[in-house]
């Protein structure tokens, strides 16, 4: 069995160009293979904005505006768009700190209470 240690110094070595460990080149039993891992630096999750209830019985509003477009980076509490039922207009803030990877909508779409807005992509897997 390769131990964590074992196995995290193959990879840094594989990482920096030099030669496997020796065990790691060893010749294995015949149908066995090796197979190298690769991790990334920082956990990546998207997550989805969906439009909440907004209250009073509305079950869906008109999209007024974005603040926002696919590309930028946006933090916890910064406005993402503006909607508007016929009792109130409200500015929705984003819940994510991260990057606007889609949009779901566009301006005057009629949107329904729980459908998505927009993907935010996080880092370090999410809320």
């Amino acid at each position: 069995a390769v131990t964590a240690s074992r196995a995290a110094s193959s990879f840094s070595s594989l990482q920096e160009g030099r030669a496997a460990p020796a065990w790691r080149s060893a010749a294995l039993p015949a149908g066995l293979q090796t197979r190298g891992l690769r991790t990334s630096p920082v956990a990546h999750a998207v997550q989805q904005f969906k439009l909440a209830d907004i209250g009073e019985g509305i079950d869906a509003v008109v999209l007024t505006e974005w603040f926002v477009k696919e590309g930028d980076s946006i933090k916890e509490g910064a406005n993402v768009c503006s909607v508007e039922s016929d009792k109130a207009s409200v500015e929705l803030t984003s819940p994510y700190t991260g990057k606007v990877v889609k949009i779901h909508h566009k301006v005057q779409d009629n949107v329904k209470i729980g459908a998505m807005l927009i993907d935010v992509e996080t880092a370090g897997g999410g809320a």
